[in-house]
């Protein structure tokens, strides 16, 4: 969670056991209450400390809220880095991504509605943590079109931030608590590997046809 560490609202030393104590009890307690129901006074409590000393570490309950949604969505980008790192083809890892973006999305949203709210509330104030995690998917598709691209896989010749910026785009809905709820009625694992297939045409590099007379 290093990176989690030197968020903004966040204070002192960049590790320390109580950090981290207030982080998970306060994600049992979110998960178990609701983030809205639980006050840094019933944190404090439960870790037998005055609510003055949790402020020696954030800044705010809203600085808690944003280190347990960032700590819930490591788990997501922890499972698509692994998808990245893996020896498959580029193409065969980008149909991976979308898969298991969704997958990992909705099985960690829809698990638990609290959560889900938590989450949905951290992109609507657009907390710290939702601008560490599009950065760390971004990272993640960088590094799948570089290594397409490096192979050859890839057509080298498109322009690769264009190409990074349009998938991450075209991943967005499958990592985003808000859209995936409103379209729970929907195939979304059809619909998300259609998407990657539309992706993988426009990646894919063109073969050039030799014509002889």
């Amino acid at each position: 969670m290093s990176e989690l560490q030197h968020m903004p609202g966040q204070r002192g030393p960049a590790e320390h056991v109580m950090r981290e104590r207030i982080v998970a009890l306060a994600h049992t307690m979110f998960r178990n209450e609701g983030f809205a129901e639980t006050s840094v006074a019933k944190i404090a409590a439960e870790l037998e400390v005055a609510p003055t000393y949790l402020y020696k570490f954030f800044q705010s309950k809203d600085a808690i809220g944003s280190a347990v949604c960032g700590r819930a969505l490591e788990e997501i980008t922890d499972a698509i880095w692994a998808v990245a790192r893996s020896k498959t083809l580029a193409s065969q890892r980008i149909r991976d991504l979308f898969r298991v973006t969704l997958k990992e999305s909705m099985g960690m949203f829809f698990a638990d509605r609290k959560l889900l709210n938590l989450v949905a509330r951290s992109i609507t104030q657009d907390w710290p943590s939702i601008a560490a995690h599009k950065k760390r998917i971004k990272d993640v598709v960088e590094y799948i079109v570089r290594d397409g691209m490096d192979s050859g896989e890839f057509d080298p010749d498109l322009e690769f931030e264009e190409v990074v910026e349009a998938v991450f785009w075209a991943l967005r809905p499958y990592a985003d608590p808000r859209l995936l709820e409103q379209s729970m009625d929907m195939d979304l694992e059809n619909q998300a590997q259609l998407i990657a297939r539309f992706c993988l045409r426009a990646l894919t590099a063109r073969k050039t046809i030799e014509v002889t007379d």
